[in-house]
């Protein structure tokens, strides 16, 4: 009797769900007999942007679509069927309501991906201030059923780059610590229109006329890199640093560092290393040459190919008011050659910290720049700049080394060096330094590479003492030195300038609580590292009333 109950039960059931099946065709597939589906998301997205690389931003072909706004993992945790999950997102301020994927069916536990590559107007390039801004996600589905989400990130402004985004303790070598270098190509703007016309006043006014890029002979193409420079010389830009400061977001520690476009740098007449190679790479490209920029630890020069011949030139050459002296093309292009011939040295030695950004791969693979529009005025300043092209009464100085003009400043045999030095430090590296002055042993324990300062009775002028253990050259040392300080906040630009009976001399400029320590340096290998010691003043009047005694004290190290 119970087995026949039982039958009845079962077929009446069956029959039921037959029925809903003929009288809500939908019921059946949507929910199934006795359940629905759950929706549930996980998004993964960035702690910032970069406004001047939002076109790779756009693009899922670009670096393998690793530079998206956000991944989002959509989950069915439930027991029936979802159909049409619709995806919409939105940047208020940026980028209206815009849809992305519509998911037909999601079976129960199963679950889909949506990556987004938000499509910013052009007139985000002209966004000069950060700020906090948020990405509102909607999914619709099972016709009338939503699911909202929300995330806020940082806004960068254009000329801040960020040249990492990979978990601090994720980043092991130099490689990791800049993963971001590949979108330097975005500043790379050989069809600014103010950056084409600049390259045509070099074109006629100190080429002549000649076309380097488009004969693609390599003795044009040398030409033009020199009258490029020419054209930086005549024009008095100086080698000058921009603000770096340290972005910490989530579990990631960068530095940021501000960069300026081309055109602020033609038109401000001044830039920094890596804004001069990006300067001499956009102005190469629009003369139709092939440009390389080389990253080194601490620096970057910029790089011309034709005919399968390389050709590097130190863009810094044009020194600056108290870094250091200038040098003329020929000189700069010396240097640049020998800078080549070190970079080829260490690739092949495996090292991380040289690398090579191939513009024309680069751009070419999607890591393409901004859009920026023409301006009157700065055209006005470009022609402004290019009338001292014609200055050809100015001749170039021969090349200045700092620390090394005459027997006054290039003594290391370890004497008593200038007047007043009265008295000594010997340790790892020994020098003198003026009777009075204030010695402090670890002043710092956060910077452990800091082993004495020695400070000026009115504080204005300081000694640092430097050693970095398992060093093996001075460009490691102090590329260790300023990526530890920027941790704490304080930005270190500096240069290469000259190698002498051993040492090696540096120049830079050093941001401490808002003042600029210009600073002049020498380092050296010793037994178990580098040592070195840096000296310098607050401001550059400071730096300039002290510059002789500064460089006596060099002048002593042994």
């Amino acid at each position: 009797m119970k087995q026949i109950i039982l039958s009845v039960v079962c077929l009446l059931i069956g029959i039921a769900s037959l029925a809903l099946g003929f009288i809500f065709p939908s019921y059946g597939t949507r929910y199934g007999p006795f359940g629905k589906g759950t929706l549930s998301v996980n998004i993964n997205h960035p702690a910032y942007l970069m406004p001047a690389v939002y076109k790779v931003y756009e693009n899922p072909e670009a670096l393998n679509g690793r530079y998206y706004l956000f991944k989002m993992l959509i989950n069915n945790n439930g027991t029936g069927l979802i159909h049409d999950a619709k995806v919409s997102y939105q940047i208020p301020g940026f980028i209206d309501w815009t849809d992305l994927d519509t998911i037909p069916v999601l079976h129960p536990g199963q679950n889909a991906v949506v990556k987004c590559y938000p499509r910013f107007k052009d007139d985000i390039a002209e966004k000069t201030t950060e700020s906090q801004e948020t990405v509102n996600i909607k999914i619709t589905y099972d016709d009338n059923r939503t699911l909202d989400e929300a995330y806020s990130f940082k806004m960068e402004g254009r000329n801040r780059f960020v040249y990492t985004d990979i978990a601090q303790q994720e980043a092991l070598n130099d490689t990791d610590w800049c993963d971001n270098e590949p979108l330097l190509a975005c500043f790379v703007t050989p069809d600014d229109p103010i950056i084409k016309y600049y390259a045509q006043q070099i074109q006629e006014k100190l080429m002549k006329g000649e076309e380097a890029g488009a004969s693609q002979k390599p003795e044009l193409a040398l030409k033009f890199l020199k009258e490029l420079y020419e054209a930086t010389y005549l024009s008095h830009m100086v080698y000058s640093s921009t603000e770096d400061t340290q972005l910490n977001t989530g579990d990631i520690t960068s530095v940021a560092q501000g960069i300026r476009l081309p055109r602020e740098v033609v038109t401000g007449n001044t830039g920094l290393c890596v804004e001069l190679s990006l300067l001499y790479a956009s102005v190469l490209k629009a003369a139709g040459l092939h440009a390389f920029i080389c990253l080194i630890p601490g620096h970057a020069y910029p790089v011309v190919e034709v005919g399968g011949q390389d050709i590097a030139i130190e863009a810094t050459g044009i020194g600056g008011e108290g870094l250091g002296g200038r040098v003329d093309a020929d000189a700069a292009l010396k240097r640049g050659m020998e800078e080549l011939k070190e970079f080829g040295e260490k690739r092949d030695q495996g090292d991380t910290g040289y690398t090579c950004l191939d513009i024309d791969a680069l751009q070419a693979a999607g890591i393409v720049p901004m859009e920026l529009k023409d301006d009157d005025y700065l055209r006005k300043k470009v022609d402004d700049i290019a009338a001292t092209f014609n200055t050809e009464s100015e001749a170039p100085p021969q090349t200045q080394q700092v620390a090394q003009q005459g027997d006054d400043t290039s003594n290391t045999s370890g004497d008593s060096g200038g007047a007043g030095l009265a008295e000594s430090y010997d340790g790892d590296i020994s020098f003198n330094y003026p009777d009075g002055w204030g010695r402090f042993n670890h002043p710092l324990p956060g910077f452990p590479f800091l082993l004495s300062e020695i400070t000026s009775t009115d504080g204005r002028s300081a000694i640092n003492v430097v050693a970095v253990r398992g060093a093996s050259q001075s460009s490691q040392a102090i590329e260790y030195i300023r990526r530890v300080i920027a941790t704490a906040g304080r930005r270190m630009v500096y240069k290469f300038a000259s190698s002498s009976n051993g040492f090696d001399y540096y120049e830079g400029i050093t941001a401490v609580n808002g003042v600029d320590w210009d600073w002049l340096g020498v380092f050296r290998n010793n037994d178990d590292g580098v040592v070195g010691l840096m000296v310098g003043g607050a401001g550059r009047t400071t730096f300039q009333t002290n510059a002789q005694l500064y460089n006596q004290i060099l002048s002593t190290a042994h």
